[in-house]
């Protein structure tokens, strides 16, 4: 794990799970920066025009929306199961990211990313969501352990309990878990202060300069990659980075995206 405000978690192994999702913003890569290990969920059901196949970026009438082409077949995939479904997506993709981004000071290593990435298409959304997230970390020098529940043989738990399962398996004493699950971790909460304890992570979003026009707040990461690079993008994630929350305190306002 990288010298970060992690460390305000204490001395227990830190574990995150999330679903790869496409080309994330700067608080998912917050999680992993705070993570000993960090476990994609890949093995759950794809969920349409979701965060697993869609993001935005800045532009100059307000956010673009980018997307990922899942086939229409099999109708339910899992997310490590899922496929594109057009030819030729990947340089209509570049093609429209660049529309935005190309005046961008650090243009060419978005551009580069996005080539390497989306060069693992023929494997499918999880190869490419992950392959993205994994390649911006090594970018950025954010490090963690990474895991994929397809690869991890677990039984078929609850979504909770599953959750709790993993970090059990992975031996850590804190589950560091993004906002939006708080809803459904208070109606059935496996985790316990004497056991692995549930904490969420707390982000203040940062801004940047982005072209000519108001800032736009929680874009894709490759916005404020393009446009102030990986060692500015790094310093932004881990300046925003707060003390963990409680469950009890997640009643109170706060800056967290949210998305999953």
């Amino acid at each position: 794990m990288t010298d970060t405000p992690a460390q305000m978690i204490g001395d227990q192994r830190v574990c995150a799970i999330m679903q790869p999702t496409f080309l994330p913003w700067l608080g998912y890569f917050s999680l992993i920066a705070q993570a000993d290990d960090f476990v994609f969920l890949d093995d759950v059901q794809f969920t349409k025009q979701s965060w697993q196949n869609r993001n935005r970026i800045s532009g100059p009438n307000g956010p673009v929306l980018l997307s990922l082409p899942v086939a229409r077949k099999p109708s339910f995939p899992l997310i490590n199961e899922a496929r594109f479904g057009q030819p030729d997506f990947e340089r209509k993709l570049v093609a429209r990211i660049k529309g935005c981004l190309g005046k961008a000071p650090h243009w060419p290593l978005v551009e580069r990313l996005l080539e390497t990435g989306l060069a693992r298409s023929s494997h499918g959304l999880s190869a490419v969501n992950i392959g993205f997230i994994r390649d911006i970390c090594s970018e950025i020098g954010i490090e963690a352990a990474f895991h994929q529940t397809s690869q991890m043989n677990l039984p078929d738990f609850e979504r909770s309990e599953r959750l709790f399962q993993i970090c059990e398996r992975l031996k850590a004493g804190i589950y560091l878990s993004p906002v939006g699950s708080a809803g459904y971790l208070r109606d059935s909460n496996p985790f316990s202060e004497q056991g692995v304890r549930l904490r969420f992570m707390s982000f203040a979003h940062p801004q940047y300069a982005q072209a000519r026009h108001a800032f736009q707040s929680h874009m894709s990461i490759i916005d404020a990659l393009a446009w102030t690079g990986p060692d500015e993008t790094r310093r932004m994630i881990i300046k925003g980075i707060g003390t963990p929350l409680g469950i009890e305190a997640l009643d109170q306002p706060g800056d967290d995206d949210p998305r999953p």
